[in-house]
């Protein structure tokens, strides 16, 4: 399925579904203060949100945190969404743009913390892309990158044939954190979280079929089926190995 079939207005609440209201990542809310507590930052720390999705993670960074978030995300139906909430809401520290990251461009040392959540799986040039966060970093600041990764070789046919299907350019996860120090970036941290995604992922499909009636009555039996038959496959990719669930957390040297 293409991206854009995945995040039309129909797919974008299907997903919230299963992750939860607000979010299109897993783990949360609790992923989201896991990670941010592991990094230093100075007060009311300035955030850039790379693929913000519905900007469950930014309000919870403003509210708890009073981090300073501007959110990103190349899906205009999200980030209407995101943006409707925001209203609702009411904080005035948090704004979301619509737009791709590699077009959009911020002066030097616009941010304290760079963040991304399962969403550079779609760029193929990360290289490029980690060498625009390092400019926009203020120094001493922080990276936060959640994304999937492969195993090192091939994987098997039906692996390899989902990320195909899927368009993602996947890479090991030594050599996504090489790309990380070769933009510059040090203390990395590379951390393999893919047993905790297997236990989030069983979890959600156990409560996915839990809620089975309700689900269908909101969306259709077709959309369940998806969910479930994309779930169970990206769920035995990682128990298989081939697929990998990796946190990477590195800083601009000061």
């Amino acid at each position: 399925m293409a991206q854009g079939e995945q995040y039309s207005t129909t797919g974008i609440y299907r997903y919230e579904w299963i992750f939860g209201h607000g979010f299109l990542g897993y783990g949360e809310p609790h992923a989201t203060r896991k990670l941010f507590q592991q990094m230093e930052l100075p007060s009311r720390p300035r955030v850039l949100d790379v693929g913000s999705g519905l900007g469950g993670p930014d309000f919870l960074l403003a509210e708890e945190f009073g981090a300073r978030v501007t959110g990103v995300d190349l899906t205009a139906e999200i980030v209407d969404i995101a943006k409707e909430r925001l209203q609702e809401k009411g904080l005035q520290d948090v704004e979301f743009f619509q737009g791709d990251i590699h077009a959009l461009d911020w002066p030097p040392a616009s941010f304290d913390l760079i963040w991304s959540r399962e969403t550079l799986l779609h760029v193929p040039d990360k290289d490029g892309l980690f060498r625009k966060f390092h400019g926009w970093l203020a120094p001493g600041g922080g990276l936060i990158i959640t994304d999937y990764a492969r195993r090192q070789g091939r994987g098997s046919e039906t692996f390899e044939q989902y990320i195909k299907d899927s368009g993602y350019p996947l890479l090991e996860l030594e050599e996504y954190g090489a790309i990380i120090s070769g933009a510059g970036f040090e203390d990395l941290r590379i951390e393999d979280q893919t047993g905790y995604l297997i236990s989030l992922m069983e979890e959600q499909l156990e409560n996915l079929a839990a809620s089975k009636e309700s689900f269908c009555e909101r969306f259709s039996k077709e959309d369940y089926e998806y969910l479930k038959e994309r779930w169970e496959l990206k769920l035995s990719c990682c128990r298989d190995g081939d697929m990998k669930w990796g946190w990477f957390l590195a800083r601009r040297p000061s």
